[in-house]
């Protein structure tokens, strides 16, 4: 039943996305409003959604599980680093591949959509009080993404772009630690601030969705689904890598839905900021942003079937 469920909250993501798709084709909004809507759901919306999800009821033992969810997600982090570096020696010994391609690649298999796309399917799995729990997983990727995001992103050339720990310091590293603070301190929020957060960040997803369609309709869809490398990379990244990661990860001792979110978030497909990083520090922005697209478009019949693994 719970697969279904999942089923039924992916299918509603990718009408989102089509919704998108469609209206950029028409004219409602181009790069300009694209990237404008885009600033405004990194540096609003999405830090609202986050801190709406402290602002309601907790779910039973939460401190503990707190602790639980933080060490599932330093796993989670650590597997998917683990099993890059594996993928990237096996194929970098099995054909011809360009060195700096191979990095993308690992660079999209560690970062995961979990934000967007983990968010709504907890909510309708376990409980608004859940969300919370995915903060853990996104501030983790914030640091992975600044740090190990573009060290692969970047070519490895002398006078090559740098990086700096300043871009560990953005908006949503920001206020996820401010809404893990406030978490373990247990502040009160006032009703009426949790009821804005909450429609504020209940904008968000939608938006996102749409930013997405919108990513997708910049593509050249019959040129994506035309090229066999994707096909063969998607197939690992979407499901062999996460269906070995969930019968690992399920393992863990901790309680079963931090498990059950834990193995969730493993069958995410690739971020979006895969994309952005590879065309900011390597020009192959379209590389990248062309798996992101497949691996997003074939989540919706992914996510439902590696959940039979675990739920």
């Amino acid at each position: 039943m719970n697969t279904f469920v999942l089923f039924q909250q992916m299918l509603m993501l990718f009408a989102m996305m089509v919704a998108g798709y469609a209206a950029f084709k028409v004219g409602f909004f181009d790069n300009v409003g694209q990237h404008q809507i885009s600033k405004v759901v990194v540096n609003v919306l999405n830090p609202c959604l986050m801190l709406s999800a402290i602002a309601g009821d907790r779910a039973p033992g939460a401190m503990e599980l707190s602790l639980q969810n933080l060490m599932a997600a330093a796993a989670f982090y650590i597997y998917f680093i683990i099993a890059s570096y594996i993928f990237c020696f096996i194929k970098g010994h099995t054909g011809k591949n360009d060195p700096h391609d191979l990095k993308l690649q690992q660079l999209m298999m560690i970062l995961s959509n979990i934000g967007f796309f983990g968010i709504p399917v907890v909510k309708a799995l376990f409980g608004d009080e859940y969300v919370i729990y995915l903060i853990f997983y996104m501030l983790l990727f914030n640091v992975v993404a600044y740090t190990l995001g573009i060290y692969l992103a970047m070519p490895q050339a002398a006078d090559g772009p740098k990086f700096s720990a300043k871009k560990i310091i953005n908006t949503g590293t920001v206020i996820s630690v401010i809404a893990i603070l406030l978490y373990f301190a247990e502040v009160p929020i006032h009703e009426t601030v949790g009821n804005f957060f909450t429609y504020m960040g209940n904008a968000c997803i939608p938006l996102s969705m749409i930013l997405i369609g919108g990513s997708l309709a910049q593509l050249d869809l019959k040129e994506v689904f035309s090229d066999k490398e994707i096909y063969v990379y998607i197939l690992i990244r979407n499901i062999l890598v996460p269906a070995i990661g969930i019968l690992i990860l399920r393992m863990l001792p901790f309680d079963p839905v931090i498990v059950k979110i834990c193995c969730l978030s493993t069958s995410m497909p690739i971020a979006a900021l895969s994309g952005m990083l590879s065309e900011q520090y390597a020009h192959r922005g379209n590389y990248s942003n062309k798996m992101v697209a497949m691996s997003t478009i074939l989540s919706v019949l992914t996510v439902p079937l590696l959940s039979l693994l675990y739920l």
